[in-house]
């Protein structure tokens, strides 16, 4: 049965604690690179063998500390937490490679085996969404739970703006440019509600990780390969629909990256998911909202 939830209030304070990660590298390889790709993963709560555990995947342009701190901290006592930056972004490598929809599945597939944490909850926010419901539907033996928080590929959009947008000439273009800190700042406050809802640390860190042209090449890649399965979406749910476990979908009301109304989308390929959407809320609800979230995550669980 659905159950369906919007909240309405003020942007909600700072977190009052982040997570504490423990940290460590690890060698990927077989992602059509050269060589191995460094993966920088991050762990954080419990380390019994026994206690519950949590994937977290972050979305484009972000990294784990800036995407997840405070949804993991509410976790901390409770589950074994796993995390890492994806390829290209964060503290990841950030190979000239096509970053597309199976490379990044691929690179979630390692980290977990490495880990051991299956079967776990997974949460993915924004491209990380779209990876974590690609994961669930491919290996959902391993899946508990499935939370997407403004998931990409569920917004139609006329498929021949997307051949224009995904067009080499276009990526290759946003690829060569190096992003101004004006626009890296630009493009984080316009993520969110209230720029005020962005910590200061998280700020400086973005204008240090964004101009840079790794970074702006990446982005542009990930971009075409997400545009080539927009084209394609109807194959795109059909294979996603596979996922039949509990589901969770967030959204903020304010989101000006994928608007609400992609919720639709969403709900038609997991008609029984629960819903929170969250009014004055942008695109990143964990950052905005993370108790709120953090608390319809764990009634998923129940």
């Amino acid at each position: 049965m659905e159950s369906s939830q919007v909240v309405r209030s003020a942007p909600a304070p700072a977190a009052p604690f982040r997570a504490a990660w423990r940290s460590r590298r690890l060698e990927v390889t077989g992602l059509g690179t050269e060589g191995p790709t460094g993966i920088a993963v991050f762990e954080a709560g419990r380390t019994e063998p026994d206690a519950p555990r949590l994937v977290l995947v972050h979305g484009m342009g972000h990294w784990t500390q800036a995407a997840w701190d405070f949804v993991a901290a509410d976790f901390t006592a409770t589950h074994r937490i796993v995390a890492f930056d994806l390829p290209g972004f964060g503290a990841s490598g950030k190979p000239h490679v096509r970053y597309t929809l199976p490379f990044f599945t691929s690179v979630l597939r390692a980290v977990v085996a490495d880990a051991k944490v299956a079967p776990f909850a997974l949460a993915g926010h924004s491209l990380g969404g779209l990876i974590a419901a690609d994961y669930a539907a491919r290996y959902p033996d391993e899946v508990r739970e499935l939370t997407l928080i403004a998931p990409a590929g569920f917004l139609r959009t006329p498929q021949l703006v997307l051949r224009v947008l995904g067009s080499r000439p276009v990526t290759g273009l946003m690829g060569a440019l190096k992003p101004s800190p004006a626009f890296v700042r630009r493009t984080l406050e316009n993520a969110v509600f209230s720029p005020a809802s962005i910590p200061p640390e998280d700020m400086t860190r973005a204008l240090e990780l964004g101009c840079n042209r790794a970074a702006a090449r990446a982005f542009a890649s990930v971009y075409a390969g997400a545009l080539h399965e927009m084209v394609h979406m109807k194959a795109l749910h059909a294979r996603l629909a596979a996922w039949r476990g509990p589901t969770l979908l967030v959204w903020g009301r304010n989101d000006r990256f994928i608007p609400v109304r992609a919720l639709a989308g969403a709900r038609a390929v997991y008609p029984n998911a629960r819903v929170l959407e969250i009014d004055r809320c942008g695109h990143c609800p964990s950052i905005e909202y993370p108790a709120r979230v953090a608390a319809a995550m764990r009634a998923l669980e129940s």
